[in-house]
């Protein structure tokens, strides 16, 4: 005699995966006074020869900042030692002339403008040590709006001034920045930099004119409690157009390329 075979149990359904939440980021609001060894070493070079230019920077720079929620800053700090020297290929190098042994600085930042200035302000910028130090201390401000998560991009437009050999040129660069990881410590943020330059200068006998553009990246390190930026490095490559017009003779033009390379580490 067969029997039936018993049914087959029900096979309950299996719950539905769990959909990972998405971590993101908020920033404390009073980022306190933290200090950094800057580092930029820079390598310029004319077209057609005539041998390369070592610019190397070293400063101390210290900022604290105030945070908006959309993560523009409002900073103060200062420079307590900056150092350039200068040299071309494997000659002996020299300090360029003497600075103030501490800068004071202000600063505020948004996505559509920077600005670093010296307190109190100087009368020209162009070609002052302190300005140079300034720029290198602009840097180390980065923003990072509350509310992002891994992949998020987000852009800066910024214009500032800046000076070669005493042509004031106006600087417009866009950065993209993307948040490319996160731990319960440290958000990495990769920055992509694309800028633009043009400038003129001179006298009625003799004129300057300046163009060209930059690329660059930097990926910079921070911390996730403190705000505070960690390590920052990157590196930038500037191609110029200089041409030079005198009355009565034809404009000459020289290609310039300048490539460089910046480090800051948290030093307190």
């Amino acid at each position: 005699m067969s029997t039936a075979a018993a049914p087959a149990p029900d096979t309950a359904p299996a719950p539905p995966s769990a959909v990972p939440a998405v971590v993101r980021v908020s920033l404390p609001a009073r980022l306190v006074s933290t200090t950094w060894r800057v580092q930029s070493s820079a390598r310029v070079a004319l077209a057609g020869g005539g041998g390369e230019q070592r610019i190397d920077s070293y400063a101390l720079v210290s900022w604290s900042a105030e945070r908006q929620p959309h993560g523009a800053l409002r900073a103060s700090g200062q420079v307590d030692s900056f150092t350039v020297r200068s040299g071309l290929d494997s000659r002996r190098t020299a300090p360029v002339p003497t600075m103030p042994a501490l800068i004071l600085l202000d600063a505020t930042l948004d996505s559509g403008a920077v600005r670093v200035s010296t307190r109190p302000p100087l009368a020209n910028e162009c070609d002052r040590p302190e300005a140079s130090a300034a720029a290198l201390a602009r840097d180390l401000l980065v923003r990072v709006p509350n509310g992002v998560a891994v992949g998020d991009r987000w852009r800066d437009s910024v214009v500032t001034l800046t000076c070669r050999s005493g042509v004031p040129m106006v600087v417009q660069t866009t950065v993209l920045s993307q948040l490319e990881d996160l731990t319960d410590e440290m958000l990495v943020v990769r920055r992509d930099l694309a800028a633009r330059y043009q400038g003129k200068g001179g006298t009625a006998f003799r004129t300057l004119e300046l163009t060209g553009t930059g690329v660059g990246v930097q990926r910079a390190r921070v911390h996730a409690l403190r705000g505070t930026l960690e390590r920052l490095d990157g590196m930038m490559t500037l191609t110029l157009q200089a041409t030079e017009r005198t009355p009565g003779n034809a404009p000459r033009s020289q290609q310039i390329v300048q490539r460089t390379e910046f480090s800051a580490v948290r030093a307190r």
